[in-house]
């Protein structure tokens, strides 16, 4: 019996080498640069991909997809670190699907794509870090919110939050994610724009650049909304748990969103239960101008949040808030260029912008307090700072 116990584990010893050079030979062999054309074959000289699934699934980690004009009907999982490089005319399609991009893994790179109609995000990043999304043309998605569209009744981000109405991710969605780099996108025509949250951990140290975010239908341009209650459970930040913390909004150009759907700041933090937490961001040098809500807008409406340590500074913002702001008790239906409502006291700066052509410059109601406020520019404002 011993003798015959030894041998099967000579066998299984022998065995676990063989399967492991397989698998190294394997990874070895892929290729470090693929193709995709919209009928796969070849690109010049180069085999290629008839799908961009397909080729991420190919192709080395670490590698680069390139993909040629074309259009292609995919919801693209991309779970490993590659670039994938849109030529002038790539573009995703995700009519009745669920996203155009779904990124899971870290140190991915995603440039010069179009991507358009899908029931949720186009593109969505997914508990990852060190994310490149740059030079892309991302529009026409969320749309499971405007449509009758069967895809949404399955997918989370179309539920309903408590008794708010939810959108679908908006066009670009960071959750649960950190240290990634969104710039230079033109972002339009989905029910919002770019959506940070905080569902499935921590979405901190983002930088939100140089992109075009305008005409997003019914919900905001920019949005930074605590999701989850263990960000800051009795109004005390939990930062390793969740939160939306320290990300930088800065340098983008942001008008006419949240027109059809009575709101829509051109930028929003906030969160609606008790324990979340929206905190020491930056929102800078951004032009924002002729959105539902105010230019910025920070909504805090319930004791035990967190929203305390934001910077509003060196902004232009014109006529904001054509909808009128009506969620608080105190209502504000004026056009304003930053608005402030807390049910909690909330400490947060705001200098240094430009603010023009607005009923109200800045409007706060609840237990603000504002550091900077008189250190703006108000031009053409009938009140240049209302306190409720």
């Amino acid at each position: 019996m011993k003798t015959k116990a030894l041998a099967v584990t000579v066998m299984a010893l022998a065995a676990g080498p063989f399967i492991g050079v397989g698998a190294v030979a394997q990874a070895a062999s892929a290729p470090h640069t693929v193709y995709v054309t919209a009928h796969g074959g070849h690109t010049g000289r180069n085999p290629a991909f008839g799908s961009i699934g397909q080729a991420v699934a190919a192709v080395a980690t670490g590698g680069t997809v390139v993909v040629e004009k074309g259009t292609y009907a995919e919801d693209v999982a991309v779970n490993k670190a590659v670039r994938i490089e849109g030529q002038r005319g790539a573009t995703i399609d995700a009519s009745n699907r669920i996203n155009g991009l779904t990124i899971t893994a870290s140190q991915v790179t995603v440039s010069g794509l179009t991507v358009e109609n899908a029931t949720g995000e186009g593109i969505l990043l997914q508990n990852v870090r060190h994310v490149t999304v740059v030079g892309n043309d991302v529009h026409t998605n969320d749309a499971g919110v405007r449509l009758k569209n069967p895809v949404a009744n399955t997918y989370a981000f179309c539920q309903p939050q408590g008794a708010m109405a939810n959108d679908c991710g908006e066009n670009i969605h960071l959750v649960g994610s950190s240290d990634n780099v969104v710039a230079g996108n033109s972002v339009t025509d989905g029910s919002g724009g770019i959506l940070l949250t905080d569902e499935t951990g921590p979405t901190s140290h983002n930088t939100i650049s140089g992109n075009t975010v305008a005409d997003n239908h019914t919900a905001c341009g920019i949005v930074l909304a605590g999701h989850s209650p263990l960000a800051a459970p009795g109004g005390v930040p939990a930062p390793t748990a969740a939160g939306v913390f320290a990300n930088t909004v800065t340098g983008n150009s942001i008008s006419g969103n949240g027109l059809q759907g009575g709101g829509g700041a051109g930028v929003q933090l906030a969160t609606g239960l008790p324990g979340g937490a929206v905190y020491d961001n930056t929102v800078t040098l951004n032009a924002i101008d002729g959105n539902g809500h105010s230019g910025v807008t920070l909504h805090s409406h319930a004791p035990g949040q967190y929203l305390n340590g934001n910077r509003v500074v060196a902004n232009r913002i014109g006529t904001n808030d054509l909808n009128g702001d009506v969620d608080f008790p105190v209502q504000d239906p004026q056009t304003t260029g930053i608005f402030i409502g807390t049910a909690a006291p909330v400490s947060i700066t705001v200098r240094d912008n430009v603010i023009s052509q607005d009923h109200f410059g800045i409007f706060t109601t609840g237990p603000v307090t504002a550091t900077g406020e008189r250190d703006n520019l108000f031009r053409h404002d009938t009140v240049s700072i209302a306190t409720d």
